[in-house]
């Protein structure tokens, strides 16, 4: 009920119960006031009557109606106060940080309404500190995992330029061998600086994709076989489903399959020779599903879920010796650009797989 219907119900109900009460009020003083004159004749008392009657009679309707009315009063106020009690208190708590103090919406008026909107500002904004929150712990990790990703190759340059500076490299050899090791640590600050500056577009929506009508078995046979001639201790095989359709960008989908066959032979186990790879894939209730599975060392289950933030280490064992540590983060949001998922499962024999399920070209 509205508050403008509940404070006309209240008024009516009062008028209602006035007349009520004044009538019965009204015929028990015409009875109390004429009993004394019963017997006699009625015309000769009738002024004496009438004139008591009306004055306690006034008397009466008078202190009926200043009753009716606070009662009127205090029942409406009663509505209104309440409830501004409880939003007022509602709004001291968020003001004072607590956003945990709920504010449940009784009854179906305006101030019910109020106070679910009050409630959704509530929800809304804790859930915007919480994202702030994460966000703001998910920099300083970023920052602490850069920082420590610069240091080593850092070090490294700066002392291997020491070394040739203070002519330890005192053979032309010698300062090749120390000037590859500088030019392959400032390879990798390159790389790391690439993929940073890539995934924050990425993430930002800010590389817009060019997609195009592609065969996406046959990009994927192509990319295999040129990852192959670069790695020639991997054993690679394919089971690819033909004419297999679907709208995406080229570049950056290639992007996503060369960096999960770089982690394939990454994290092989120390005791193989090479990484042995299988490639499917197939149709799956109407959608492209690729399967990217590896026998290396695999990841704890409960690592699964994290595999995709940014610089995450599992453990020693999984700890990148080469590239930005950003390959799966930046995989996770290509696949996401293209509307599709992307998710890491154990092999039972050991290793990883890493899923692509991605929506196939309707013919």
């Amino acid at each position: 009920m509205s508050i403008r219907l509940r404070v006309f119900s209240n008024g009516l109900t009062a008028i209602l119960v006035l007349c009520a009460a004044s009538m019965s009020v009204g015929f028990l003083l015409f009875l109390l006031i004429a009993e004394p004159f019963a017997g006699q004749r009625l015309g000769e008392n009738l002024g004496h009557i009438a004139a008591r009657y009306f004055l306690f009679g006034g008397i009466a309707v008078a202190a009926l109606t200043g009753i009716g009315a606070v009662w009127v009063i205090s029942v409406n106020v009663r509505h209104v106060t309440g409830p501004l009690r409880r939003l007022k208190r509602a709004a001291i708590e968020i003001r004072d940080g607590n956003l945990d103090h709920e504010l449940p919406a009784a009854g179906h008026d305006e101030f019910a309404e109020l106070a679910a909107c009050f409630e959704q500002m509530r929800i809304r904004l804790k859930d915007s500190v919480r994202l702030k929150e994460k966000a703001e712990t998910e920099r300083r990790a970023m920052m602490a995992s850069v920082t420590h990703d610069l240091k080593t190759p850092i070090t490294s340059i700066m002392g291997y330029s020491e070394g040739i500076l203070d002519g330890v490299a005192g053979t032309p050899e010698k300062t090749r061998e120390y000037a590859a090791v500088i030019c392959k640590k400032a390879r990798s600050l390159q790389i790391l600086a690439d993929d940073l500056s890539l995934l924050s577009r990425l993430e930002n929506a800010q590389l817009p994709l060019d997609k195009q009508d592609e065969d996406f078995g046959a990009l994927t046979h192509e990319l295999a076989s040129e990852f192959l001639h670069t790695e020639p201790t991997l054993k690679l095989e394919t089971r690819l489903a033909p004419d297999l359709r679907l709208k995406l960008d080229r570049e950056k989908m290639a992007r996503v399959i060369i960096n999960i066959l770089q982690n394939s032979v990454k994290y092989k186990k120390p005791d193989q020779p090479g990484a042995e790879v299988l490639i499917v894939l197939e149709r799956h209730n109407g959608d492209a599903l690729l399967t990217i599975s590896d026998n290396g060392t695999g990841a704890a289950q409960g690592d699964l879920p994290y595999l995709f933030d940014r610089f995450y280490r599992a453990d020693a064992s999984r700890n990148p010796q080469n590239g930005s540590g950003l390959g799966l983060s930046i995989a996770r949001q290509i696949v996401q650009l293209h509307g599709g998922k992307i998710w890491i499962i154990n092999n039972p024999g050991g290793g990883l797989s890493v899923n692509i399920s991605l929506r196939a070209a309707r013919k």
